[in-house]
């Protein structure tokens, strides 16, 4: 195989996803491009200087018609290159998606998933174009009626939700897991742990019933409560 699109053969891309809301970015982008370089240069990926990655975000938001309410900005980094799998890429492109934002409404409610993670995984660390473990958690957390569910990795600790990190509030302290355990670094939860309002906590389900409240975070859905459904443990 000649050059081809390597997100489209092999899932080989990365993205980041951002909230602008009252003229703008609700989270640091040098924080987000932070992230999407790391992730480039880990699995090889050429990427765009910081200069370029921001002028196609304010590119993004210039050609949308309504800004008065909040929005879903997603940019992509598209792997392009060899056509073997274990081949180089050679290129990049970046794509973009503006749409409005609603974020969800009423109690959200979660589970525990039946899938499991393992936490030397070096996926979980990067926003990748290959989301199937994460649709399947949520689709699955779904379809018996729940809003999502916690991941638990291969020592029965929990790591995130499908597309969220997750917060246990005790002591007037936000304890959340910590990276080596398998999960994201989320840029809101960054944010929080810089600020002094989180720090990094080993979480088991047993210690989720010493927990006053449950919170998730994400860049689009900002810091918010939830309950934890623990009679479907599994």
């Amino acid at each position: 195989m000649g050059s081809v699109e390597r997100f489209k053969h092999f899932g080989e891309g990365l993205f980041e996803t951002l909230k602008w809301e009252k003229g703008e970015f609700q989270t640091p982008i040098e924080y987000h491009y932070e992230r999407l370089s790391q992730g480039a240069e880990f699995f090889q990926i050429p990427y765009p200087p910081f200069g370029e990655f921001k002028n196609f975000l304010e590119k993004l938001i210039g050609e949308y018609k309504n800004l008065s309410e909040p929005l879903y900005v997603k940019v992509l980094l598209l792997s392009l290159g060899e056509g073997y799998f274990a081949g180089r890429a050679k290129s990049y492109r970046l794509e973009g998606v503006v749409k409005p934002y609603t974020p969800p409404r009423g109690e959200l409610v979660l589970t525990i998933s039946p899938f499991k993670r393992h936490s030397a995984n070096p996926l979980w660390r990067f926003k990748t174009t290959n989301f199937l473990f994460n649709i399947a958690v949520k689709r699955e957390a779904a379809s018996r009626g729940y809003y999502d569910a916690l991941i638990l990795n291969e020592k029965g600790r929990i790591t995130e939700t499908s597309s969220a990190n997750f917060y246990c509030l005790k002591g007037g302290l936000l304890l959340t897991p910590p990276l080596e355990d398998g999960l994201l670094p989320g840029i809101l939860r960054r944010v929080l742990i810089e600020e002094g309002k989180a720090i990094e906590r080993s979480l088991t389900l047993e210690d989720l019933k010493e927990c006053e409240k449950f919170f998730i975070s994400n860049s689009l859905l900002g810091l918010r409560e939830v309950k934890v459904d623990l009679s479907g443990e599994r």
